[in-house]
């Protein structure tokens, strides 16, 4: 019995050749690409396999051509295996998505082969067409302009605001507004992709000040939430010695560039507020959708890369100097808390990302020791037993008393075994 082969979510096994497999053929396509195993069994990856596979092989080839549309790149591989001929069917990452099988997309989720949903049919049909969301054509004919007039002004002073302008800005194309020109005008119909921002008290059940912004130009919610940011997180007076100076509690840079990021490269398909939520000791700022197609995580956070999400957004954005597109937008938040302790963090999930800015100015000393470490959760997202050790400056024995205690109180979970055991906040 040879057990070489596991199915995940780039491989699929199967004992014999069913039609069934041509959706996992659409998945692939669509998607990363990846394999499909013919004489293996899936459920224990002995290797069984194939009778006749030169037949086999010719006719699985006619079978893809013929239902899958557009025709999806393919090899299909002959391999002798354990004395036993296998058919290695490797599909590659289409370019013209979507690639449909009797009508429908798939894709992968772990092992399984499902149906794509609207929102993900919509996205791979724009990454066929190589266009963004924001790019596409809008029936609205009545927008006006004031805001993004005024705010070219102040970088490139333009004598006569008119259509040639919206069309070299990429917001006006074949006698058509698109969906980055709507968003730009002073008022839009996205009324479920603006910002709610809210300043907490002491707990989230406390609001100190909200305001939502919704249906106006995304230059306006720009600017409003900057102002936002002013009136709660100003700079304040700091006596060092015998002197007073002027101090941040959160680096404006690292706000601004945050916010500018999340409006440039939300997903705008999906109905949801970019969320911005202001705490004591941090702000956090969630912007709807994981990373676009073909950045990694690592891209996102160390290799600068950038690859716009919204084309047409993101070029006005440049245009106006309210964000860079070389990829230096992590980079430049980062570089904001360079002279700090506490540093901003990034959580990338498949449906969010979010930016955590520390206050760095927040003194939690006077509290408890629970609420400070839960404090410093607030910031790092996971923490280690060490890390409280040097947040309270105890021993190894009163860290794991205070981590065992609010496990008890269902505050806290582990995540990991062993050495590498990283806690989190429930």
């Amino acid at each position: 019995m040879n057990l070489i082969y596991v199915e995940n979510k780039h491989m699929e096994l199967k004992r014999e050749y069913t039609d069934n497999l041509l959706k996992s053929v659409s998945a692939f396509a669509n998607y990363d690409g990846g394999k499909i195993i013919i004489g293996v069994d899936e459920k224990n990856g002995e290797i069984i396999g194939v009778d006749s596979f030169a037949t086999s092989k010719l006719e699985i080839e006619h079978r893809i051509n013929d239902t899958i549309a557009p025709r999806p790149r393919f090899d299909i591989n002959v391999i002798l295996v354990s004395n036993k001929h296998i058919l290695e069917i490797v599909i590659y990452p289409g370019l013209n998505t979507p690639y449909l099988y009797k009508g429908k997309a798939y894709q992968r989720s772990d092992t399984s082969t499902l149906p794509v949903d609207q929102t993900a049919l919509m996205k791979l049909s724009l990454k066929g067409k190589n266009m963004s969301y924001d790019q596409i054509a809008t029936d609205e004919t009545n927008l006006e302009f004031s805001v993004l007039k005024e705010k070219l002004n102040t970088v490139r002073p333009v004598e006569n605001f008119d259509k040639d302008v919206l069309v070299t800005l990429g917001l006006f194309t074949n006698n058509k507004y698109n969906i980055a020109a709507e968003l730009l005008a002073d008022s839009n119909s996205f009324n479920n992709t603006g910002i709610d921002i809210a300043r907490f008290g002491s707990s989230i059940s406390i609001f100190l000040d909200r305001k939502v912004l919704s249906g106006i130009s995304i230059l306006t919610q720009y600017d409003e939430t900057l102002n936002m940011f002013k009136k709660h997180f100003p700079e304040v007076d700091v006596v060092e010695g015998l002197n007073r100076v002027k101090k941040v509690s959160i680096p404006y840079e690292a706000f601004r560039e945050s916010v500018a990021n999340a409006i440039a490269h939300r997903n705008y398909l999906i109905n949801a507020h970019i969320k911005i939520e202001m705490f004591d000791n941090r702000i956090e700022i969630i912007s709807p959708g994981g990373l676009p197609s073909g950045i990694t995580k690592e891209n996102y956070l160390k290799d600068n890369l950038s690859i716009p999400r919204n084309m047409a957004v993101s070029h006005v954005f440049h245009t106006l100097n309210i964000i860079e597109r070389f990829g230096t937008g992590i980079r430049r938040i980062n570089l904001a808390y360079f002279d700090y302790e506490r540093k901003p963090r990034f959580v990338i999930k498949e449906s969010f990302i979010k930016v955590i800015l520390p206050n760095v100015l927040f003194d939690d000393r006077n509290m408890n020791e629970e609420t400070r470490i839960l404090n410093m959760l607030d910031v790092k997202v996971e923490i280690t037993r060490q890390d409280v050790e040097n947040l309270l400056s105890i021993s190894k024995t009163k860290a794991v008393e205070l981590l065992n205690k609010l496990r008890a109180n269902d505050l806290i979970e582990p995540s990991g075994e062993g050495k590498n055991v990283l806690y989190i906040k429930k």
